[in-house]
């Protein structure tokens, strides 16, 4: 093992010498983010003023951008046949189980919009994905891209996680007992509050972690092993997102702008020093002053009162030009438009013009949202694999909300998993527009049957459960169906009047329906309760001989003898015609009225 692990730090060491100058940059975005910009510009601040003065556009820009970048996106598994029943079920179960992992990893909590920060920030958006063995299930994380290195084969798959992080002595050994006597060794100092001087010490350790070896170590400890195990799962469990670049270097979006930020706040200094050091110039005075007075209300007797003033310190125009210059500049190094903060004249301006100005950072929204979808699809994906291969006959239940619904639904990785991990991450048609014109240019696309109904819900820009929300509208439709139905027969009762049959029946359903409905039972349910005919008034219609026998017509809610519906009793049962009658009018050639009527009789022989 200790060969292998010399190996392995010796290998963590390369990939971190490469990483140099990247680690660097993220290092001073860092900083300007915190404010602390004597740590990347030694001597800027001076000791009266050890932050800026000038609000920090770098650190609200990454915000503003993360805010907006971190929308949860539409999660949605989808079978390759998926028309069956079959196949519809199976997803939508998928769909859940994929749903509960999001959720019960608090990335809908606000650890998606940490994960948009990271990206714009540093470029990069890890998902590591951890078995939580108490719970049985998988976890995303949200890791720091500060202090990771990743390996990647020629396909683009990640080969080695490395992490580099410090941790306070104490914090590690409450984690690990066995390195107490290695950390206290030769460490005789003392904090000012009398506590042991190593506890408080910061030691660095490194994980890296492949195919083969799980391993946490000291290197500066003569990589002293922490935590050694073989990986079980025979995989690097981590989903990388990255800002695309020109190079292979990894390039935040500040980068290069945090200089103009630090120019800008220099600037501002140098301005208020020049402002406190106008405000408190000598004055001069003419000759014949002879006795000076200082504080409120003084009086200096002269001949020249003119000619007194404070020996002040011109500002150069240039200067306030300069200022609205790196105004502008650091704008355009964020790409944040002034429409971000409201800094604009709405009163002259249309909203197609603030559209146009929004365009880039849409642009930049849009980008992002593309490579976090694809670190999120594969971070699933790699939930759906740890879940089957660590507990594969474990039964499940997982709980959550889909689009405002509660859900829950039990299931068994290896049984409703079955080495299907595809899973659709999007954020819609038009990541990054407003909603308004992504819903617009979905249903004239569907207007032109160009995409099909599932596509257009997968495609909206909002988190839709598309199984579940299909199923409800059909049940709707069926439901305005019935209900369309009822209107027919109610609209059918006046014609049953005029043929001669008795409406009573006909109106007595539609009351009883009625009765049903305020009571709160389903449309659905209440047409069945009213229209089920009766059992016993079945049976006689079809042996209308007992039904003679035993003293008596059936009877029935259709009333009438013979079992015909709705008939009038003691009316005869010959069978009755139908008439039609048609009536045209119009106008001749000669401009004269024509009308003409028609009637047909049919009678039943």
């Amino acid at each position: 093992m200790a060969r292998s692990l010399t190996e392995l730090a010796a290998k963590v060491e390369s990939l971190r010498h490469a990483a140099n100058e990247r680690d660097q940059r993220r290092n001073n975005v860092h900083d300007v983010r915190s404010g602390k910009i004597e740590s990347v510009m030694p001597g800027a601040m001076p000791d009266a003023w050890p932050r800026p003065i000038v609000a920090n556009l770098i650190d609200t820009s990454a915000r503003d951008v993360a805010e907006v970048m971190g929308a949860m996106p539409s999660i949605n598994c989808s079978a390759g046949t998926g028309t069956t029943d079959k196949a519809k079920k199976f997803s939508s179960k998928k769909t859940k189980v994929a749903n509960s992992y999001i959720q019960d990893s608090g990335l809908q909590a606000g650890r998606q919009i940490v994960a948009a920060d990271y990206y714009n920030t540093y470029a990069t958006v890890l998902y590591i994905i951890e078995p939580d063995f108490e719970r049985k299930r998988p976890y995303i994380k949200v890791e720091n891209p500060m202090g990771t290195y990743i390996e990647r084969d020629m396909f683009g798959r990640v080969k080695s996680f490395s992490k580099v992080w410090n941790e306070e002595a104490i914090h590690l050994v409450a984690k690990f007992p066995q390195l107490l006597a290695l950390l206290s060794k030769n460490d005789n100092s003392r904090t000012p509050g009398g506590g042991s001087g190593w506890a408080q010490r910061k030691i660095e350790l490194v994980k890296y972690c492949d195919e083969d070896t799980i391993v946490i170590y000291m290197p500066n400890h003569g990589n002293q092993a922490v935590s050694y195990m073989p990986n079980p799962l025979g995989k690097v469990y981590v989903s990388v997102g990255e800002r695309p670049g020109f190079d292979n270097e990894s390039r935040g979006a500040f980068d290069d702008a945090i200089w103009v930020q630090l120019a800008k706040a220099r600037m501002a200094l140098l301005g208020l020093e020049a402002t406190e050091k106008t405000v408190r110039a000598p004055l001069a005075v003419p000759r014949d002053v002879q006795k000076m007075t200082f504080g409120d209300d003084a009086i200096i007797r002269t001949d020249s009162p003119e000619k007194i003033r404070r020996v002040g310190v011109d500002v150069p125009s240039a200067a306030f030009q300069e200022g609205a210059m790196l105004e502008q500049e650091l704008r355009v190094g964020t790409r944040t438009p002034e429409a971000r903060s409201g800094n604009m004249d709405a009163s002259v301006i249309t909203g197609r013009g603030v559209q146009a100005l929004m365009g880039g950072f849409n642009t930049v929204v849009s980008t992002g949202q593309t490579v976090l979808a694809e670190a999120l699809r594969t971070a699933i994906e790699l939930c759906f694999e740890m879940d089957e291969k660590l507990w594969p006959k474990e039964k499940k239940t997982v709980r959550g909300t889909v689009q405002g619904t509660p859900f829950e639904e039990t299931y068994t990785p290896g049984k409703d998993i079955d080495g299907d991990y595809t899973v659709d991450v999007t954020y819609g048609f038009a990541a990054g527009q407003d909603p308004a014109r992504a819903i617009v240019g979905l249903l004239q696309l569907r207007g032109d049957q160009l995409i099909s109904r599932d596509f257009f819900q997968r495609q909206l820009p909002m988190n839709i459960y598309v199984v579940a929300m299909q199923q409800q509208i059909d049940n709707e439709q069926m439901v305005d169906a019935i209900k369309q139905g009822m209107m027919g027969y109610a609209q059918a009762i006046p014609q049953m009047a005029l043929q001669g049959q008795d409406p009573v029946a006909a109106l007595k359903r539609l009351a009883d329906l009625i009765k049903l409905r305020e009571k709160g039972e389903s449309i659905q349910d209440a047409v069945l309760k009213v229209f089920t005919p009766d059992e016993k008034a079945a049976a006689a219609a079809q042996n209308p001989l007992e039904a003679m026998m035993g003293g008596g017509a059936p009877s029935g809610p259709e009333g009438a003898a013979g079992g015909q519906p709705g008939a009038v009793p003691g009316a005869s049962q010959t069978p009755q015609g139908m008439d039609l009658q048609s009536l045209l009018s119009g106008l001749s050639s000669s401009g004269e009225a024509t009308m003409s009527s028609k009637t047909q009789r049919q009678a039943a022989i």
